[in-house]
């Protein structure tokens, strides 16, 4: 089960004019190091598949992520919370293409979650979301094509940790 915390700061979209957490998608590349996409909660959410199983949908359109999505189907997502570090390991379930390939919707199967923490403060990394970044990330396309995805694996193949 996702941790509370996580589910909170992935719930809602994103607001326009107002900081804006960042969340991390890394993903393996072909030369064997990390790959990071920077996802905002426009292009993220956390949701429950077949038999309650928990789910993250993204939005993709970064192309070497893309290609090590498609070549791995893995990924860990770095959430920072008020006082933990959460890393998701996520496994591809299914997948949609849009533009031609330029952008893939997501739904994670949520394989494992650490908890990191010293009991200290800490501050996620944020942005400062504006009309700019709303039309550059396409939010209300998204919005869109996470509907269709969560529709799309509602037939079921989102199970939980193998």
């Amino acid at each position: 089960m996702l941790p509370s915390e996580v589910a909170a700061l992935l719930a809602g979209g994103a607001a326009e004019d107002a900081w804006e957490p960042v969340f991390l998608l890394l993903t393996v590349g072909f030369d064997g190091y990390a790959q990071v996409c920077q996802l905002s909660r426009a292009e993220i959410e956390a949701g429950q598949g077949r038999g309650g199983a928990d789910v993250i949908r993204g939005i993709v359109r970064a192309r070497r992520t893309i290609a090590n999505l498609r070549r791995d189907g893995r990924g860990l997502l770095v959430v920072v919370g008020s006082q933990s570090a959460y890393y998701l390991r996520l496994r591809a379930a299914t997948v949609l293409e849009e533009d031609s390939g330029r952008t893939l919707a997501v739904a994670f199967a949520v394989d494992g979650t650490e908890d990191d923490t010293l009991g200290i403060p800490l501050r996620p990394m944020m942005f400062q979301s504006s009309s700019y970044v709303r039309d550059r990330e396409r939010w209300d396309d998204n919005q869109a094509l996470l509907r269709r995805l969560a529709a799309t694996e509602s037939s079921g193949n989102i199970e939980g940790p193998r």
